[in-house]
């Protein structure tokens, strides 16, 4: 298969890029970090399949610079789609986010990438594009990097762990989470592109079916490290409650492998 992937050297994309390239695919990618920006410079080479994760995803960010994400975020897709139609490729997968809170957005990057899934709607309907978009819930993993754009809490703690600081909860620690593994996202967007029948613009929820609580974390990480935790008042633009609905993409053959508990160990034994 002939592939592109946007965003090929971010947290998600580089993996999927680097897993592609081991299945055997011709992969291009394209990246901001190589000055390559896709309102201006999308390749020539034909592609079969499009997998789009370029973007601005931190949700503070987008709220302290609501027009530029939406540039970057919006009018890139947009670009892309266009040029995806034009191409005759033959499936386009958008990363999207649970920031979409089911129609719902609480924050500029929760709307942007609401408005990318309409788009990618229209497509499908109007020019024949087959489309389809996924909703990523919380992505971790051990190699997660802190501060990065995906940056979760997890990646925020095992950080302070390993300078010894004491670790920071914003509200309360009540609110939840559905945390999915890096590596069950990689298996959603590869497993999407193999399927045979069109998408027709579909919108996955990946997962895991199942949330816990920042508090939950709190307790596996006091269980195994003797921690100070600093509590702060909770975060603008924040959701309190948070879990997919995997049943469709469950109903097409697909579900995630690791636990919570598998991740958390994964993650605090990297942590020390």
């Amino acid at each position: 298969m002939k592939i592109l992937v946007t965003g090929h050297k971010g947290y998600i994309g580089s993996k999927l890029y680097n897993k592609l390239i081991e299945q055997g695919h011709d992969v291009l990618g394209i990246d901001l970090k190589d000055g390559d920006n896709i309102l201006y410079c999308l390749p020539d080479k034909k592609v079969d399949y499009v997998f789009h994760l370029a973007a601005y995803p931190k949700v503070s960010y987008s709220v302290e610079n609501p027009s530029f994400t939406m540039r970057q975020n919006v009018l890139s897709t947009s670009v892309l789609l266009e040029w995806c139609k034009n191409n005759k490729v033959k499936r386009f997968i958008f990363s999207s986010s649970a920031a979409v809170n089911d129609g719902n957005p609480q924050s500029p990057y929760g709307l942007h990438k609401f408005i990318s899934e309409k788009e990618c709607e229209v497509y499908s309907n109007l020019y024949d594009l087959d489309t389809v978009c996924l909703r990523y819930f919380n992505v971790y993993s051990e190699d997660q990097k802190y501060g990065g754009a995906y940056s979760t809490i997890i990646s925020a703690w095992m950080e302070m762990i390993r300078q010894n600081k004491n670790l920071r909860i914003d509200g309360d620690g009540s609110q939840t989470r559905d945390f999915i593994h890096v590596d069950d996202i990689i298996s959603a967007n590869i497993f999407c592109m193999k399927q045979k029948e069109n998408f027709k613009g579909k919108i996955l929820n990946i997962g895991t079916g199942s949330s816990v609580s920042i508090n939950y974390i709190k307790q596996f990480i006091d269980s195994r490290f003797d921690i100070s935790w600093d509590f702060h008042p909770p975060r603008a633009g924040d959701i309190k409650n948070s879990i997919a609905d995997i049943s469709e993409i469950n109903k097409i053959g697909w579900k995630s492998k690791i636990s919570i508990k598998e991740g958390l160990d994964r993650c605090f034994k990297k942590a020390i």
